[in-house]
This record gives C-alpha cells, sequence and structure tokens, in this order.
C-alpha cells in the first residue's frame, strides 16, 4: 500500500483535474473520507469501512458527503485547506459506475492505511 500511496500523491502533486482509473479515485475516496474523520472524531474511524459495502460510485460518493456533512464542518481544521477542497472536487467529479468485488475488497485494504493525502500534497 505504501507504493500505491507514493505513486497517487506523485501524480497529485500536478493536480489533475480529474482521476480516470477506478482503483485510484477508490483510493483517494477512502483516504479523504479516513482523514476527515480522523481529524475530528477519531473513534468512528469505522465508519470508513462502511464504504465497502456501496454497489456503486455514486454511492460512494453518497455516502463520502454523509462523512462530509458530520465530519467535515465545525472543528474539522482542514475545512478551508485547499488540498481538502482539490481531493473533494476529485471526489464529486467521477462517473457513476457499478463496483465489483473486486473493488470493494480494494476498499478494505484501503481502510487500512494510516497517511493522509490530506497532509501531504
Amino acid at each position: 500500500m505504501e507504493e500505491l500511496y507514493a505513486k497517487i500523491k506523485t501524480e497529485l502533486k500536478s493536480r489533475p483535474k480529474e482521476l480516470t482509473s477506478l482503483d485510484r479515485w477508490l483510493f483517494v475516496v477512502i483516504n479523504t473520507a479516513k482523514s476527515i474523520i480522523d481529524n475530528t472524531h477519531k473513534d468512528c474511524l469505522d465508519m470508513a469501512d462502511k464504504l465497502a459495502d456501496c454497489d456503486s460510485t455514486g454511492q460512494i460518493q453518497y455516502e463520502f458527503d454523509q462523512i462530509q456533512g458530520k465530519f467535515g464542518r465545525e472543528g474539522f481544521s482542514q475545512r478551508y485547506s485547499p488540498n481538502y477542497l482539490y481531493l473533494c472536487s476529485l471526489v464529486a467529479n467521477f462517473p457513476n459506475q457499478t463496483l465489483s468485488s473486486k473493488e470493494q475488497e480494494l476498499i478494505i485494504q484501503y481502510c487500512a492505511v494510516k497517511t493522509y493525502l490530506l497532509y501531504e500534497l
């Protein structure tokens, strides 16, 4: 996972307007969702694991919005950070598609990453 994290971090430093790889997009969503929760309520990190139950990217975007609404407001120190706003734009700009069991497994793996792009871009 560290190698994937480093590759995505390098890719995002050039600030692409969107991600075309589903795997990379999933990583960004999970990593950003976890960073929001970790920043405000570390005891609720298991909420990110529930994203593995989603059947589509649209459903993940909806759940991400719910996490933002619950944890991304008051008390979230990165609320106005350019990195946060950029990562959220990547999450929002992805076409809806069905997730396979392979992608749901990747989400579980991505949930194990404890380093956040939000702080390192």
